[in-house]
């Protein structure tokens, strides 16, 4: 699965938050995100296989999160019953959500006690989302200093 890793536009960090997830011509269905990344998740699923290149509306809520958090995706991959999701339809609200939980979880999970700094203002367009993502992974990357 590393040529999967490889093509990534942003890191994922594991997770486990419950999401609800519709294609156009399904029912919804529940399942769970495993990791998640600025730019896609995992979504491990209970039964359902989902094709490749099956558009999804995804549902859900970041622990500690403002707001819930409404994206379109499309499904890249699929290994039994998980698949890769890219984020392709999303607000600038959802955008900084994830990157919000992002920062804090990477930091928690690598044992960095302060997490890195982030902005203080919403995030507003796609140049500032992706800057302020890649300084926020050099900072993980140093270990939390500046």
């Amino acid at each position: 699965m590393t040529h999967v890793l490889d093509r990534r536009h942003s890191p994922r960090i594991p997770c486990d938050v419950t999401v609800d997830y519709t294609a156009a011509d399904r029912y919804a269905q529940m399942g769970r995100i495993t990791n998640i990344g600025t730019a896609g998740v995992c979504l491990a699923t209970q039964q359902v296989i989902l094709p490749v290149g099956l558009d999804l509306s995804l549902h859900f809520r970041l622990p500690l999160g403002k707001r819930s958090i409404q994206a379109g995706g499309t499904v890249r991959w699929v290994v039994q019953w998980a698949a890769g999701v890219e984020l392709i339809q999303m607000g600038y609200q959802e955008q900084d959500e994830i990157w919000r939980y992002y920062v804090k979880e990477a930091a928690r999970q690598r044992g960095i006690l302060v997490p890195p700094s982030e902005p203080s203002a919403p995030i507003t367009d796609p140049a500032t989302l992706q800057d302020a993502v890649l300084e926020a992974w050099r900072r993980l990357i140093r270990g939390g200093t500046d």
